[in-house]
């Protein structure tokens, strides 16, 4: 398959209320809601990114040529989605960069970005994809023919990867992807080791159903895909 870039995106929305005079019962007015309402799946030729404006852990990706990345604060301007701070781990380097800035522009079902992130090109247009697949559609085993790895999801949303680390944890629907929570050892480094948050989503490429798992935790990120079908 492709590779694929993955971005989990999450941002807080605050409404503003309004008030009365004191001799009166004040009345809450809500905010004005964002232009773009950018939550999804989107996909582009060798891109993948799902979006959570609810959540508030901040942004994950993976670009074709495995580095990692995840953004410190997302802020929705009309129809852009503004990015600020980039953590990249790559091969083992980890670089922070507070002031760089990513804008991801929304027309429909479309959704561009286009930045230079450590020197490297980063432009990707996307185009809004199906939900993630029910989870009784992709329990049972699974294999990564590439690097070898399976994963095991049973009907409880239990899930078990063997691949450079040994994964147990759980994934649990939320709107159009998962949210992952899992526990990670016998890495190759055991650096890896440890507890890790995520995003689960399904995609097609190129007519095969793949399974996008994207993890993060204080100082690694991991990513890796699965056929489910």
């Amino acid at each position: 398959m492709k590779k694929l870039v993955v971005v989990a995106i999450s941002t807080a929305l605050l409404a503003a209320c309004g008030g009365g005079s004191s001799s009166s019962t004040p009345t809450p007015r809500p905010g004005p809601s964002p232009t773009i309402q950018p939550n999804g799946i989107y996909k582009s030729a060798d891109a993948v990114m799902v979006i959570d404006t609810a959540i508030a852990n901040g942004v994950l990706a993976a670009d074709s040529t495995n580095n990692l990345y995840s953004f410190d604060s997302a802020t929705v301007n009309n129809e852009t989605l503004a990015l600020k701070g980039v953590r990249l781990w790559s091969d083992g380097l980890f670089v922070h960069d507070p002031e760089q800035a990513v804008s991801i522009t929304f027309d429909g079902n479309t959704a561009s970005a286009m930045a230079v992130i450590d020197g490297t090109s980063f432009v990707h247009s996307f185009t809004k994809q199906p939900d993630s697949l029910a989870l009784n559609q992709i329990t049972g085993t699974h294999t990564n023919a590439d690097d070898g790895s399976t994963w095991a999801i049973d009907s409880e949303g239990n899930i078990a990867i063997n691949g450079m680390c040994t994964f147990s944890g759980t994934l649990t629907k939320n709107n159009h992807y998962y949210r992952a929570s899992v526990t990670a050892t016998a890495c190759t480094p055991s650096s890896y080791d440890g507890n890790y948050n995520g995003a689960a989503f399904t995609v097609s490429d190129g007519g095969t159903i793949q399974l996008v798992g994207a993890l993060y935790n204080d100082t690694n990120m991991i990513w890796g895909t699965v056929p489910v079908n």
